[in-house]
């Protein structure tokens, strides 16, 4: 029994003089020389951790009644295991629950307990009382108390004099209530974050937009996912789907003026809609000495046609954007706005997604509607979304810049096409730009995957049978063709729909700038549509309360 019990008490440590220590300690301890972790073995002297269970060498822990892995007593001591008791050998003081180690022994009672975070004094390896170090897991020390690394800090930052710091919006380090490096929050009085920073709200950043993935936004009408973070190419879900920010604007090419890379998403405006609760009208009167003057002189001339809620009719918002025709004939009788239902069939074609108002029976939601570009919008509201977002909306020569000079923002070729009913038949159709005096024909060698152009796009496809009158599927989100793009980037200058402008209404022969019945008009960019108007048109231009379910917009930030 004697020699058994010997057997097991072995001589642990690296060293000739820690050997010597074990031997004068008569501490249980791991054999140097024995066997690693895991090995099979008879007794613990085989092993390194001197503890044999079940047959193989354990793992040292702080609780196996061995000196062993760091420990300088028995399951005390080092960087891992507890402080020891008065006694117990030591290398450093922090070994020691005195917090001193005279003479390789810990200082103080034998019999003392562990040091922990509620003792109440400074002991372990904390840098402070019941804070600061590792052994006790005490908390962060506050400022101004004892430091010797920055993670013995609340605020991260231990300063030269071994005492740390207050945070501040200048130590390079995120604290306080910083939401990322010195920015955010309101503690420190650090600045409002950059876009892609981390956020907990919208205050904590630049945009005042504080996204889904608590990201601070491009602008803050892209918080949400859906046509906020949807755009580019490949559709949702798609393996292939590369997507980013709807909101990132670029410089329009031989300008400093940036020009939104995409046209406004049904869900940009919603997120306008929802921060202001349709009282689009109240945030225009309470902010509008924050805007820009053009910002003002775009919508101020037209600011009673703003919705004050959501649902007044005719001006609520939710009539504005949703099948309300506001001018019944223009752009003519059928806008393509109204969507309709089994017992209506109208074949319409909005956006922005208005559940069952005016008995639509739509097959699709919100989150689907959402990440494809708003149409059915009239110029103010128009033009007061661009200002709240930060810009303002774009003006045609903007627009025209981004385009460019050819039939369509990659030049003059290749053509583009799309399909049409030809004699009852569906037919490959182009050109897809304005020939003068030449309308469209069947064009087999047109291309049809340059832009989204006269229902070359459906998405499903075919789009949902049994309610066959929502024509939302033929329009594709932003980016989502690739080769539709300008000089700058800008993309879908040509396809899809054309495009709101800020720019008044030009006299041309036989054609009035300004409409004879409703006043004022805005001229339309050069786009075409998913439905068929060719692109490169330079003369649209309507009433400003116009609204057309092939029109949309984009805003312009100087």
């Amino acid at each position: 029994m004697l020699l058994a019990a010997l057997a097991s008490l072995t001589f642990a440590a690296c060293s000739t003089e820690d050997v010597d220590d074990a031997a004068k300690d008569a501490i249980p301890s791991g054999n140097p020389n024995g066997k690693d972790d895991g090995s099979a073995c008879a007794k613990g002297f085989d092993c390194k951790s001197g503890v044999c269970t079940s047959g193989a060498c354990a793992v040292p822990t702080s609780s196996d009644g061995v000196r062993n892995g760091q420990e300088t007593g028995l399951d005390c001591g080092g960087p891992d295991a507890p402080t020891c008791a008065g006694g117990q050998p030591c290398k450093v003081d922090s070994d020691c629950t005195s917090n001193e180690c005279t003479g390789g022994k810990c200082a103080g009672s034998p019999t003392a307990p562990p040091a922990t975070s509620t003792d109440g004094i400074k002991n372990g390896d904390e840098t402070d009382i019941d804070c600061g170090g590792t052994k006790t897991n005490a908390p962060r020390c506050g400022t101004d108390k004892g430091c010797n690394v920055a993670d013995d800090c609340e605020s991260k930052v231990c300063s030269a004099s071994k005492k740390c710091a207050a945070p501040s919006a200048t130590d390079k380090v995120q604290n306080g209530d910083e939401t990322d490096v010195d920015c955010g929050g309101a503690s420190t009085g650090a600045p409002r974050c950059a876009a892609g920073k981390g956020c907990v709200a919208h205050s904590d950043c630049a945009s005042d937009g504080c996204d889904v993935q608590k990201k601070c936004a491009v602008s803050r009408s892209c918080t949400q996912t859906n046509g906020g973070l949807t755009c580019g190419s490949g559709e949702v879900g798609a393996a292939n789907a590369k997507h980013e920010s709807c909101c990132i604007a670029l410089p329009i090419p031989g300008s400093a003026t940036r020009l939104d890379k995409y046209k406004t998403t049904a869900g940009r405006m919603r997120a306008f809609i929802e921060r202001v609760n349709g009282n689009v009208l109240g945030w225009y009167e309470a902010t509008k000495g924050t805007l820009s003057q053009t910002a003002r002189d775009q919508i101020e001339p037209f600011k009673t046609n703003l919705p004050s809620d959501l649902k007044s009719y005719p001006l609520g918002a939710n009539y504005q954007l949703g099948g309300l025709s506001i001018l019944p004939d223009r752009p003519s009788t059928s806008q393509g706005c109204y969507v309709g239902n089994a017992g209506d069939q109208a074949n319409g074609a909005h956006t922005y997604w208005t559940d069952t108002l005016m008995g639509e029976d739509r097959p699709f939601d919100q989150a689907f509607l959402d990440r494809l570009p708003l149409n059915c919008v009239p110029y103010p509201l128009a033009a007061a979304f661009c200002a709240w977002d930060g810009g303002r909306l774009q003006t045609w020569e903007e627009n025209s810049a981004a385009f460019g000079p050819g039939n369509y923002p990659w030049g003059n070729a290749p053509v583009a096409g799309g399909f049409s009913e030809v004699n009852g038949m569906w037919t490959q159709v182009g050109p897809a730009h304005v020939v003068e005096g030449q309308g469209i024909a069947p064009c087999p060698g047109c291309d049809i995957t340059r832009m989204n152009w006269a229902s070359n796009y459906q998405n499903p496809p075919g789009g949902v049978p049994a309610k066959e009158w929502d024509y939302a599927y033929f329009i594709s989100a932003p980016g989502r063709f690739p080769a539709d793009v300008g000089a700058g980037g800008h993309m879908d200058l040509g396809g899809i729909m054309m495009e709101l402008t800020a720019s008044p209404g030009v006299t041309y022969p036989g054609e009035p700038g300004t409409d004879p019945k409703y006043g004022a008009m805005v001229r339309w960019s050069r786009a075409g549509s998913w439905e068929v108007h060719q692109v490169n048109y330079t003369r649209w231009q309507f009433a400003v309360m116009t609204k057309y379910g092939k029109t949309g917009m984009r805003c312009a930030r100087d």
